[in-house]
């Protein structure tokens, strides 16, 4: 009797103690509807995860929003990418980085927005195939027309899964994260070396991330000391087009909304449509 009355006192004590310790707060630099800039390496124990701000914001010229506004070098990355891939993340090609934000994943609320974004409202990247016209995107767009809806689900659950756990496991803009605690590696995979798998539950054919160490993308600003290591287009793609008050658009056809770049001395840039002459890539 005595050692089970200690043995519950034991018990007693210890939960006493852990309902005194507070849950960790959610991530106080980052909600739902933000968007993610990320990176992972092939084959590598460390991924990134860094805040950019809300979505809304990054909207070009979707149904004539004027949201986006040029932004350059707004966020150094420099120290982060250094702790997670080494001195030499520039140069490497085993490097990747994408883009990915979506605020709400459910179906059945026609009613909700934010920002006029719907649920499912999906903001991901596509790698630009060069320097190209600053203002004009120089990638594959994504169009889910024939994926259709229940693609646009698996799509917003994967990205909401994603940036979860940078959500509840980090408390700050930009966190190295271990392969083992995110999720960036699980829904940006690698069919081989060199080969990215469809993205974000396999909505995205060939993946939505640009390979660094591949050559650099021009001069930012232009003239500029720093080349732009990655340099991703950024599209708006809507599941549905009924809801109130939303910013319109195509269904499940990406819009173009501008481009993130990150130079070699890590520093991030967002050129938005339109893009005003007096930015420009050279």
């Amino acid at each position: 009797m005595k050692h089970t009355f200690k043995r519950y006192a034991l018990f007693t004590a210890f939960s006493s103690l852990l309902a005194a310790i507070p849950a960790r707060a959610a991530n106080s630099f980052y909600a739902p509807g933000d968007l993610v800039l990320f990176f992972q390496q092939e084959g590598g124990a460390n991924t990134i995860y860094a805040n950019l701000g809300s979505t809304a914001s990054f909207r070009g010229t979707a149904a004539g929003a004027t949201d986006g506004t040029n932004s350059v070098n707004f966020l150094d990355l420099s120290t982060t990418l250094s702790a997670a891939f080494g001195s030499n993340w520039a140069s490497s090609n085993t490097i990747y980085a994408g883009l990915a934000g979506v605020w709400g994943t459910s179906v059945t609320s026609p009613s909700l927005q934010q920002g006029g974004d719907p649920h499912r409202t999906l903001y991901v990247s596509s790698p630009r195939n060069d320097v190209g016209t600053v203002g004009q995107l120089n990638s594959t767009g994504w169009d889910l027309t024939l994926a259709g809806n229940t693609a646009m689900t698996g799509a917003a659950g994967g990205i909401f899964s994603q940036n979860n756990a940078f959500e509840n496991n980090y408390d700050a803009q930009a966190s190295v994260s271990l392969t083992s605690i995110s999720t960036i590696d699980d829904q940006n995979p690698f069919l081989f070396p060199g080969i990215q798998g469809n993205a974000f539950q396999g909505t995205f054919a060939g993946g939505v991330q640009q390979q660094g160490g591949a050559g650099n993308f021009g001069a930012f600003p232009a003239g500029g000391a720093s080349n732009v290591e990655f340099a991703l287009d950024l599209y708006r793609i809507l599941a549905r087009t009924d809801v109130a008050n939303q910013i319109g658009g195509d269904l499940r056809q990406g819009s173009f909304e501008g481009t993130v770049t990150v130079g070699n001395d890590g520093k991030v840039s967002y050129l938005a449509v339109p893009e005003p002459s007096s930015l420009a890539l050279a």
